[in-house]
């Protein structure tokens, strides 16, 4: 029964912190993130705003939400840390997991006190989704531990492999940054066409038109690097095809990430698709943090 509950929990905790995440996007792209002024925690000096602006209810939902996901996160690291905390990587990421939940709280709260710069602001959207990959890897090894038949995942991965996932994910976090880098210096329509940037192949890189073109050839080299690391894994990796299957899904959701990235082009920034790709980036990332963690678990427990 308390399993049955943990499992709730766990499930709970990452569409929580998806929703956060999804949020934070929401806030960012419709300029609410002063919808409360420079309050906080309080709204307009209010627990429960009395203003109608669409904005302040969005921040202030925003807030609400966060504040429940944290609850929620906290009870679950505790929760993991007493019925797993011998199983390898569960207390790491139960203190990860708290850690950037409040981190993420904080930037924002930091940003709406003081303000910040748009490097640090981009900073804010990398620690939600370090924050959404801790709980959905808990969330991971919970089922693995107390529900899966298989019990605890461990692929052979060779060191090139294992090395070639590393890179990958650091560089899809650099990636992602520059995206939130772009949003947040108001780039997002530096360039108004595709596959040129204002009818350039190549515009001045340190303008806004060059932040979207260098975002974009980031996401051209992933993609590129994604089909490799596929072709590596059906020739060399037979044996275990859930890899390939998990590399596969990763570069359905960069190639949906590109698509509502172009469709964000042609619509002027609609609403609908700035949301759509924050969403495609949030699984990406966090099924590349899946398979980091299996490719660096050992053989013993």
């Amino acid at each position: 029964m308390n399993d049955r509950i943990l499992h709730g929990l766990s499930i709970l905790s990452v569409l929580i912190v998806l929703i956060v995440v999804l949020m934070g996007a929401l806030v960012t792209n419709t300029g609410s993130a002063y919808g409360c002024g420079n309050n906080w925690p309080l709204c307009y000096g209010q627990v429960i705003p009395t203003a109608h602006q669409t904005q302040t209810w969005i921040e202030f939902s925003h807030r609400v939400v966060s504040g429940l996901a944290s609850i929620l996160v906290v009870i679950q690291a505790v929760w993991v840390w007493i019925r797993l905390g011998k199983v390898r990587e569960t207390k790491f990421l139960a203190i990860s997991s708290v850690f950037f939940i409040f981190l993420q709280a904080f930037l924002g709260a930091a940003a709406v006190l003081w303000g910040q710069s748009s490097v640090v602001l981009a900073m804010h959207f990398g620690i939600s989704l370090l924050s959404f990959a801790s709980v959905l890897l808990i969330g991971f090894i919970v089922y693995e531990e107390t529900k899966f038949k298989t019990g605890r995942i461990v692929p052979n991965i060779k060191p090139g492999m294992r090395w070639n996932i590393v890179l990958l994910s650091i560089y899809s976090f650099i990636l992602i940054y520059s995206g939130a880098f772009v949003r947040h210096t108001n780039s997002t329509l530096g360039c108004t066409d595709f596959p040129l940037c204002n009818g350039q192949w190549v515009p001045p890189l340190i303008s806004k038109a060059g932040f979207q073109f260098i975002h974009r050839f980031m996401a051209l080299v992933i993609v590129i690097w994604l089909i490799a690391t596929l072709i590596a894994c059906i020739k060399r990796y037979k044996q275990t095809p859930g890899l390939a299957l998990v590399v596969v899904f990763s570069i359905i959701f960069v190639l949906l990430q590109a698509v509502t990235g172009i469709f964000i082009i042609q619509t002027n920034a609609a609403l609908t698709f700035l949301i759509l790709h924050a969403f495609f980036v949030t699984c990406f990332f966090g099924l590349l943090m899946i398979l980091l963690m299996l490719s660096l678990r050992k053989h013993s427990r």
